[in-house]
């Protein structure tokens, strides 16, 4: 009988302690948010050096007499692996807009997947 009383009391001990300490994080970023909150940001910045990688193809393609392509469909031709680089984190084909004979601007939609957003990862080469 002794037994019995003092397992409930460690029992609800416990299942106070465990209430008291998942109310403390719930006013914080609980652990799963702050990973996804991580794996967001990973995302981004896989986006980023994608792009990055992207232009040098793209200069690359430019460099002599050929000159910046005026789509990505031209820059893809003949270079068969470039396929997957065309592609944000959040597989979304990444928007290229030729701006002048020396100019040219890659857009990611982001994490929205939608264009002209604020979150779209912007870069101007």
């Amino acid at each position: 009988m002794k037994i019995r009383g003092l397992l409930v009391i460690v029992l609800l001990t416990a299942v106070i302690v465990y209430f008291i300490y998942f109310a403390k994080v719930g006013n914080d970023k609980g652990g799963l948010q702050t990973e996804i909150d991580q794996y967001a940001k990973t995302k981004i910045k896989l986006t980023q050096v994608n792009l990055e990688g992207l232009a040098r193809e793209i200069l690359a393609y430019a460099t002599g007499e050929r000159g910046l392509p005026e789509d990505l469909k031209q820059l893809q031709r003949g270079r068969p692996a470039l396929g997957m680089g065309l592609l944000d984190a959040w597989g979304k084909a990444v928007k290229y807009e030729r701006l002048s004979d020396s100019s040219f601007r890659l857009t990611s939609a982001g994490p929205d997947g939608v264009f002209d957003t604020a979150d779209d990862i912007v870069k101007d080469y």
